[in-house]
């Protein structure tokens, strides 16, 4: 017999206070199985609240892998590009606008005022690809503008962001509250069963299970979802982090790997760039993320031979001791100490010096 019941229990509901406490906009939680499940279940209670039927998305953001947003995956303006699969009526209400071209977005909410209405706009709020494509500060107020002036709401894809940019998630670094907020990995301390959904209470009163609802509510479920052990682990978890100020520390340790990485580019002269939001820093050395559908002769030109200097760096690392995400990621923690992050440099030097010669 395991510790999955199905039932509620104390731990559910003392994480969820934990988290209200560091971002007010949540006023109810909804733990579930993933982020991706997250992301389902926002836009599901998105539309069942405003009965308007798009979501718009930034174009090249990831937010999991549920049919509806596999859609401008990876690549700006690429729209159904790797929906293999996926029929099309499951995308056929999402739409995508060029990151950060916020003329584009209100070009395409005032569109969707006569075909439907969006029922929500869902960004990652340090840009697409966990900051790959960074937001000016002032984009996620604007955004949030938009959405108050068309009727939609604002969700944020805190998966990457909560409790890594600080204990209050993106949302308290740039001083914005979402409608919506969508949590992962983070939610849980590194157990499975990691993922939620939280925001307003009139929002979230729209979701429901089991039988005996008259259609009027957004349908979510999951025997999984809120394992007990999970939630212990995250509750403890989380308040660790704030007592041990993880997220300040993590992020200085970013800023060390970052200044190392520049200096090492700097010093062999090298076309990458690298830059940080906190303890998500970035290495870009291939440029893939930097492509989009605006020059398709040169998408299809230079996509796949910059994909494959992508996979050949990750790989060059790996080799090297160091793990990446696709080659051109990292995220550091608090255990990532000076003596970690410089040894990391003179391992990541030991590969770049390489691309100089």
């Amino acid at each position: 017999c395991g510790p999955v019941t199905g039932l509620f229990h104390e731990f559910e509901l003392k994480l969820a206070k934990l988290i209200q406490g560091y971002m007010p906009a949540v006023e109810m939680f909804r733990m579930l199985g993933s982020g991706t499940e997250g992301v389902m279940a926002a836009i599901r209670a998105a539309r069942a609240y405003t009965k308007k039927r798009y979501v718009i998305k930034a174009g090249g953001a990831y937010h999991g892998w549920s049919d509806q947003m596999v859609y401008g995956l990876h690549i700006p303006g690429t729209g159904r590009l790797e929906a293999a699969g996926i029929p099309r009526a499951a995308s056929s209400s999402t739409r995508e606008f060029y990151p950060n071209a916020l003329s584009a977005l209100k070009r395409q909410l005032w569109l969707n005022r006569f075909r439907g209405g969006t029922a929500a706009v869902i960004v990652e709020p340090v840009g697409p690809e966990s900051g790959t494509r960074p937001v000016p500060k002032d984009f996620n107020q604007k955004v949030r503008e938009l959405c108050d002036e068309f009727g939609a709401l604002l969700i944020f894809d805190e998966v990457v962001t909560g409790f890594r940019l600080g204990m209050g998630g993106a949302q308290g670094y740039f001083n914005v509250n979402p409608d919506l907020t969508v949590f992962g990995k983070c939610i849980t301390g590194g157990y499975p069963m990691a993922g939620g959904v939280g925001g307003r209470r009139d929002v979230i009163m729209t979701f429901a299970a089991g039988i005996g609802g008259t259609g009027e509510r957004a349908y979510v479920g999951g025997t999984l979802s809120a394992n007990p052990l999970s939630c212990v682990a995250g509750y403890y978890a989380l308040l660790e982090m704030e007592r041990t100020n993880a997220p300040v520390i993590a992020g200085r340790a970013g800023d060390r790997l970052t200044k190392g990485l520049q200096a090492i580019i700097e010093k062999y002269s090298l076309p990458f760039v690298a830059y940080n939001q906190g303890s998500i820093v970035h290495l870009e050395t291939a440029g893939t993320m930097l492509l989009d559908f605006r020059n398709p002769v040169r998408l299809l030109r230079e996509l796949k031979p910059r994909k494959h200097m992508m996979e050949e760096m990750g790989a060059a690392y790996m080799a090297n001791g160091l793990v990446t995400l696709a080659g051109s990621r990292m995220y550091t923690s608090m255990a990532d100490t000076d003596e970690v992050i410089d040894d990391a440099l003179a391992r990541f030097e030991s590969v770049l010096k390489e691309c100089h010669a």
